[in-house]
């Protein structure tokens, strides 16, 4: 079973993935249309991650899955 994570290491984890995908949401990234929506998606869940039915007892299990 996978250890729950501190909610004060979630956000910080949260805003180190919001930071790092900002580049997907310029308007001149080389992104399909489709990609961009998947990553626009992907940082909803992020910022969302708080109203997560098992929070703050979150396991890595339980975090937005990065588009590849």
């Amino acid at each position: 079973m996978s250890e729950a994570f501190a909610d004060f290491e979630i956000l910080m984890i949260r805003e180190n993935f919001l930071e790092g995908s900002d580049w997907t949401q310029l308007p001149d990234v080389s992104l399909s249309s489709e990609k961009k929506e998947e990553w626009k998606v992907f940082r909803q869940a992020w910022r969302d991650i708080t109203k997560h039915e098992k929070w703050p007892d979150l396991i890595m299990e339980d975090f937005p899955t990065e588009p590849s």
